[in-house]
């Protein structure tokens, strides 16, 4: 079946952050130097090729683009400089903003002023909200949900991540609907493909998100040289523990504890969130240390919703410990009062731009490990690829 050649493709990839994709001459050299590439994974090579083609349907839909972790081997080694790396960065943004059905992806991509001004916005409405209600005594003794009710920012934050959770939701079918279309996949139970569900789940979250295998598979020669506290998956690996300890120690606190009541620093919820803080603020910090110092390729070029992300986790993280000084410290009311209003603010920007953020890798990207691993046992021993691994 022939295809109609769409040339605004390639042009509208630049405006999600891809380099001189135009110099690309389709080698194969990128793919054949990734280390995560495979016979179901033919990446970048095939997505560039995509994108010449102007097949947008299919750029969007396909799992490769969640198969990358751009150690940026394929950028270093491209004999024409295309920074392929780079274009499947590019790629990830391209595909949220298809997913997303409020179109706040797409400008959030496309310029950088709107996305740090939008962002400013969230930060500022948030904010005015917590600070119309009656302020406490300069000198009055610190009792935190006192000053803002407690019931006030349980009902905001359950309605912004309901919000959130709903848009996530809708570009969620719209990935895996686009992933078994343009795959040509079927999982339909009870028919002739036999599919090991529990093993793709284990080898998804287990071995893959949680053991991040591919991420320090990924690692390039340059990189395996480097101290592992300071090496990428680790980095990663502190940020995802971080993020989804604090996350727990909330929920906890939240289901077991009186809101706003004094426990010891040793307490389980407490000392969860605690532990969980210190490796947020590690992970985001040696990230945006590396994104400063531009210390490889993967690092070379970063992007507004690079930036964005990891400052408001490394600031989320910080105003948190500031609230625990508060509680701990016994400073003054105002040091509380302020904390607590712009932690709350942060958190709350994190849940509003999870499905139109670069946060919504944690998200996609999983979803896409777990289509990859649940291939059909027949497709996976006809094509004679490996199994995944544990």
């Amino acid at each position: 079946m022939s295809r109609r050649i769409d040339t605004s493709l390639l042009p509208e990839m630049v405006k999600y952050g891809a380099s001189d994709i135009d110099a690309c001459f389709n080698c194969g050299s990128c793919t054949a130097i990734c280390p995560l590439a495979d016979n179901d994974a033919i990446f970048p090579r095939r997505l560039i090729r995509y994108a010449q083609l102007g097949m947008k349907d299919r750029l969007a839909a396909s799992k490769d683009v969640w198969m990358c972790y751009y150690c940026g081997e394929c950028s270093a080694t491209c004999p024409r400089a295309a920074e392929p790396g780079e274009f499947m960065a590019a790629a990830r943004r391209f595909a949220i903003a298809q997913y997303d059905v409020t179109g706040l992806a797409k400008l959030l991509y496309k310029s950088d002023w709107f996305n740090v001004l939008f962002t400013i916005f969230l930060t500022v409405l948030f904010s005015l909200f917590m600070i119309s209600f009656e302020r406490p005594a300069p000198h009055a003794q610190l009792a935190l949900f006192t000053f803002i009710p407690e019931i006030y920012i349980r009902t905001i934050a359950l309605t912004v991540a309901g919000i959130a959770a709903l848009i996530g939701m809708v570009g969620l079918v719209r990935m895996i609907r686009g992933i078994l279309r343009e795959g040509n996949l079927s999982f339909t139970p009870g028919g002739h493909q036999r599919l090991n569900w529990p093993t793709a789940l284990w080898n998804t979250l287990v071995v893959e998100v949680l053991g991040q295998t591919r991420y320090r598979d990924d690692e390039c020669e340059e990189e395996q040289a480097t101290p592992w506290p300071v090496r990428k998956w680790f980095t990663h690996a502190t940020i995802l523990y971080g993020f989804l300890g604090l996350f727990g120690a909330t929920a906890l606190d939240f289901l077991f504890k009186p809101v706003g009541s004094y426990v010891p620093l040793y307490y389980p919820m407490r000392l969860l969130g605690t532990i969980s803080g210190i490796l947020l603020m590690y992970g985001t910090a040696a990230a945006l240390i590396k994104r400063l110092q531009k210390r490889d390729k993967a690092t070379t070029y970063s992007h507004a919703s690079d930036w964005i992300l990891l400052i408001l986790l490394w600031l989320a993280g910080l105003t948190g410990f500031g609230l625990e000084l508060a509680d701990y410290a016994l400073l003054p009311v105002t040091w509380g009062y302020t904390m607590l209003v712009i932690h709350v603010s942060l958190v709350l920007d994190l849940f509003a731009l999870l499905p139109i953020s670069k946060f919504a890798h944690i998200v996609y990207r999983a979803v896409a490990l777990f289509l990859y691993n649940l291939r059909p046992v027949e497709q996976t021993e006809e094509s004679g690829l490996a199994p995944a691994k544990v």
